[in-house]
């Protein structure tokens, strides 16, 4: 049985002009996996964990190498190394002093540097900025359902989520289990890379979570308005990214950064 290449040597990230039937069911796809991306973002930013989306994406590397070395799914060996990242990142916390930034910056350099060193050069480009016109309909519908029980996990836990993340004494004295909850954020992080890698690749996924949530941290005024500012921050600039690949040359990936980037520097001029 062929397996479905996740990546391939083409270095565009635009959608093929021949591919009108499949397009809204990637936008759809992308709207789900930007919505779990900022909403994720959010936890990140109010626990000042901002690096973990980055380290953690970069954890994919070697696994999506190795796929596509030995043949199998490539995004089944970045699921698998994401898992390891973040399981490592908490075994790590828990058996040492080391903070959280200090352990994922080990683990960023280092998976970069092994995924590089072992990920043939054609497939480099597509690997670090994603490819979303090699998007299956299965893996859309995947990256729907993925995205939507990130969604719904969050709305189940959020209060707990909330408190852990600006108030760990309170968290404390409320008996919720400060462990059970940043490993719970670890898995949610790890799925949202996961399913995130194939629109914007390895090296630009804080741009589908970090920086709405920065943006939205600048416009809001309260805890929720920050949340739900971020998940609708992170849902325009990934769909117009997709609109913007599908309609011209500029790779969709890069064109959500750049709508991400010129929003936050919008948001620094808003008066206090």
């Amino acid at each position: 049985m062929a397996i479905t290449p996740f990546f391939t040597t083409t270095t565009s990230t635009t959608l093929p002009k021949t591919m009108p039937d499949i397009f809204p069911l990637i936008l759809i796809s992308g709207i789900a996996v930007a919505a779990a991306s900022g909403l994720m973002g959010s936890f990140l930013v109010l626990r000042r964990m901002t690096l973990l989306s980055d380290a953690l994406s970069h954890v994919a590397l070697p696994g999506i190498a190795l796929g596509i070395i030995f043949g199998f799914q490539p995004l089944i060996g970045g699921v698998l190394f994401l898992f390891f990242g973040a399981l490592l990142v908490w075994q790590i916390e828990h058996k040492t002093k080391l903070a959280t930034e200090s352990v994922t910056a080990v683990l960023f350099v280092t998976m970069l540097a092994i995924g590089t060193l072992i990920t043939p050069e054609t497939e480099l480009l597509e690997t670090f900025f994603g490819n979303v016109s090699h998007i299956t309909p299965f893996q859309a519908i995947l990256q729907i359902i993925i995205g939507l029980a990130i969604i719904f996990t969050v709305a189940k836990y959020f209060k707990p989520l909330l408190i852990t993340s600006i108030a760990p004494d309170l968290a404390a004295a409320s008996k919720i289990s400060q462990e059970k909850m940043h490993l719970l954020l670890l898995v949610l992080v790890t799925l949202t890379i996961a399913i995130g890698i194939s629109f914007v690749g390895i090296l630009l996924m804080s741009a589908l979570s970090i920086i709405p949530a920065a943006t939205a941290r600048n416009l809001s005024q309260s805890y929720r308005e920050f949340v739900t500012l971020s998940v609708g921050l992170a849902v325009a600039t990934l769909s117009g990214g997709l609109l913007i690949g599908y309609l011209t040359s500029i790779d969709s990936s890069i064109a959500a950064v750049l709508l991400n980037a010129l929003l936050f520097t919008a948001s620094l001029f808003k008066k206090r």
